[in-house]
């Protein structure tokens, strides 16, 4: 099915064909891992319930989004904002309810969990759209003030040409965060790809290991570190165990 471009369907904004390539195989993933929930239980997201199998990883999110709206709130003028890969919406959703003066734009390739984002969360200030980054023409250049991607770098392959691709989407001196998403030393990285494609293996979803990447540290030397994790040690001490994570920040002149 290809939705027609500029169209509106169950709440999404079309703005380039729609392709069902990496999706279908995508969402059966998410399926068999426990990661597609009712809307009841994304509504409450980050927060999961006792019987969600990945309790323990929201809580860890829990934290870090957490993070990331104080950092938000800091900001003292309305700002615009995009959010790349964001799947059933919950994260578009906190950065909306921020203030209602900022904008949020939650865009994903995934149509069944960009139509859950719609019925879960409606905000004025919230907006749900279906686009192909590499697609797109000049729609989104100059609009935003920010640009998140939570848990989704992975998912692009060429991350020096997805950095210069989004900057064009940015205003003067505006941010890109990266949040939530592994980086890897050069040398570790062939021994994560050979874990990835085992476990794709075994879930039995050997093609998606086509479409998941391993980003060096070094690809991010540009970015400031606004987050490292803490040793292992010293998150014995929490009684939740914090992001993994780094959260980065690139800033445009």
């Amino acid at each position: 099915m290809i939705e027609d471009i500029g169209s509106i369907a169950n709440g999404v904004s079309y703005l380039t064909p729609r392709m069902d390539f990496f999706s279908n195989a995508y969402i059966a993933l998410r399926q068999k891992e426990g990661r597609i929930l009712n809307d009841d239980e994304v509504a409450k997201l980050p927060i999961a319930s006792q019987a969600n199998p990945n309790k323990k990883e929201w809580g860890m999110r829990e934290q870090s989004s957490s993070r990331f709206l104080k950092y938000l709130n800091g900001i003292d003028k309305p700002i615009t904002i995009l959010d790349i890969g964001c799947g059933n919406g919950w994260f578009s959703n906190a950065m909306a309810s921020v203030s209602s003066k900022n904008r949020v734009v939650g865009l994903d390739i995934n149509v069944s969990e960009l139509e859950q984002a719609t019925r879960v969360f409606k905000k004025d200030n919230l907006d749900f759209v279906y686009a192909n980054l590499f697609e797109l023409n000049d729609e989104f250049d100059s609009q935003f003030d920010l640009i998140v991607l939570n848990a989704s770098i992975q998912y692009f392959k060429d991350l020096i040409g997805l950095m210069k691709l989004i900057s064009r989407f940015l205003k003067p001196q505006g941010e890109i965060h990266i949040l939530d998403s592994p980086f890897y030393p050069a040398s570790d990285i062939e021994a994560a790809k050979n874990r990835s494609l085992q476990y794709y293996k075994n879930m039995g979803f050997p093609e998606m290991g086509d479409h998941y990447y391993h980003h060096s540290i070094e690809s991010i030397k540009d970015f400031e570190i606004l987050y490292r994790p803490k040793r292992k040690l010293a998150s014995l001490l929490h009684r939740r165990k914090d992001s993994p994570f780094l959260w980065v920040r690139y800033q445009t002149s």
